[in-house]
């Protein structure tokens, strides 16, 4: 199972859509307050997709579920159980 820390998905959203990201960014600091916006967002659901082979409903397309490294892991987390 690949991992799905925090780290990692603060990790990910680095590489897709924020690569601007501090290096200390925390577990719980807000992604839409670093830049995030619902372009991003989008880029952040297909690459989600792909490299979880999970599909994000759109009732899950919530600005609580992509706040955060936290948030997305227990979301990315939630679909793998």
């Amino acid at each position: 199972m690949p991992d799905t820390s925090p780290s990692t998905m603060i990790s990910l959203v680095r590489e897709t859509v924020l690569p601007d990201l501090p290096a200390d960014f925390g577990a719980e600091a807000d992604f839409f307050e670093a830049g995030l916006d619902s372009m991003g967002v989008m880029q952040l659901v297909m690459f989600l997709e792909e490299r979880f082979a999970k599909k994000v409903e759109p009732e899950e397309l919530s600005r609580a579920n992509f706040r955060s490294g936290k948030a997305l892991a227990t979301l990315v987390n939630e679909k793998a159980a």
